[in-house]
């Protein structure tokens, strides 16, 4: 892995963390077919996850675009299962033109018990190298029984133009029961795409944006609040609806395999994962990635100041069973230990000479300093 020689933007080393090791490869493997898994704990003890491309938790069903899945039991036990519950246009629609765009998940939060969910349009074209590269609208769709229906504006989309169109809402336990200090949701947003875009067909993403939402307006744009503060966590936010004044929360403009002859390379670092709250440590957790690494960074607030505690280089394909990456990492807030030192990490990869795609976990183990 290379670094530009250039002066960039790069967030601090953290020194939170005295030691922080994550798996070579998926170490729980769960029944079940597609990607990104983007996950809220809800009030009933379930994990309610959408993913993308597959059949989801029904190994016999239909092939989606998308898929709602509800998973029961932990990990500790070896329990878990899981149960399709919705797939495709009864979820969410496509904003773009359908030859071109389908629909992918990118984040989940449970609110009083109702589920939102965060849709993109990503780019889907086999020719012209467009393929994953570029998402130019995202809208939020609810459910208020537990992903068996959902609605959502069905004129507009709530983020257009390539802008907020990759949404994380931040993971704060059981029903956001670990958010004691206000009564907003936290919802990130990367602009462009969902990772670097190989082709370049827009900026790659370099600035992790943040807004702050009232918890009875989560599908209303104009009720949004936005972060205007610096990159040292000093907050403040713009008047609801005012997307256009937003500042990053990160930014990070490292580019890791600057060198490498074959595409991908050149890449940012910043990409579509989850923030979690790690209640037990009293910090915040976002997981990013690259083709070949996995990026972690750490908060002491939601708007930082953010810190890499953890930069994970997989090396390049081809990769084997015993070690391999992957893209979309999430960390569910239900399955990070009592003392806060383990967490689960989910991935998966379909290229590189393995194929792990499932909702598939590995441990990340951290040790903070005294």
């Amino acid at each position: 892995m290379t670094a530009e020689k250039q002066s960039i933007i790069t967030p601090e080393r953290s020194t939170f963390f005295k030691h922080a090791i994550i798996e070579d490869y998926g170490t729980y493997q769960s029944l079940s077919d597609g990607d990104l898994w983007p996950q809220a704990w809800s009030d009933d003890d379930n994990i309610y996850t959408a993913n993308g491309d597959g059949k989801g938790f029904d190994l016999n069903g239909e092939w989606g675009d998308i898929v709602v899945n509800v998973v029961k039991g932990d990990i500790a036990s070896g329990t878990l299962s899981g149960e399709r519950i919705s797939s495709g246009e009864e979820v969410s629609q496509v904003w773009s033109d359908p030859e071109k765009y389908n629909r992918k998940p990118t984040g989940m939060v449970s609110v009083d018990g109702c589920l939102y969910l965060t849709v993109q349009d990503l780019n889907k074209e086999t020719e012209g190298g467009r393929i994953f590269n570029d998402v130019p609208a995202a809208t939020i769709v609810k459910s208020t029984d537990k992903g068996k229906t959902w609605t959502w504006d069905q004129e507009k989309p709530m983020f257009n133009n390539h802008v907020y169109t990759t949404l994380m809402f931040l993971d704060y336990g059981k029903d956001g029961e670990n958010n004691c200090f206000d009564d907003y949701v936290y919802a990130y947003g990367l602009d462009n795409n969902w990772r670097a875009s190989f082709s370049k067909t827009v900026p790659d993403p370099t600035k992790l944006y943040l807004a702050r939402i009232p918890k009875d307006s989560i599908q209303d744009i104009s009720k949004w609040e936005f972060y205007t503060g610096d990159l040292q966590g000093n907050a403040s936010w713009s008047a609801p609806g005012e997307i256009e004044l937003r500042k990053p929360v990160l930014q990070d403009e490292r580019r890791v395999y600057v060198d490498r002859v074959k595409e991908p390379s050149n890449m940012s670092v910043l990409s579509q994962g989850s923030i979690v709250y790690n209640k037990p440590l009293n910090r915040y957790i976002y997981s990013s990635w690259t083709e070949f690494t996995f990026e972690f960074y750490e908060s002491p607030t939601p708007w930082g100041p953010w810190k890499l505690f953890l930069s994970k280089d997989f090396g390049e394909y081809p990769w084997s069973e015993n070690k391999y990456g992957g893209y979309a990492t999430v960390i569910p807030s239900k399955f990070i230990s009592d003392d806060g030192k383990e967490m689960w990490v989910n991935s998966q990869t379909f290229v590189g000479g393995y194929h792990n795609y499932r909702m598939s976990f590995r441990k990340l183990v951290v040790t903070p300093n005294e």
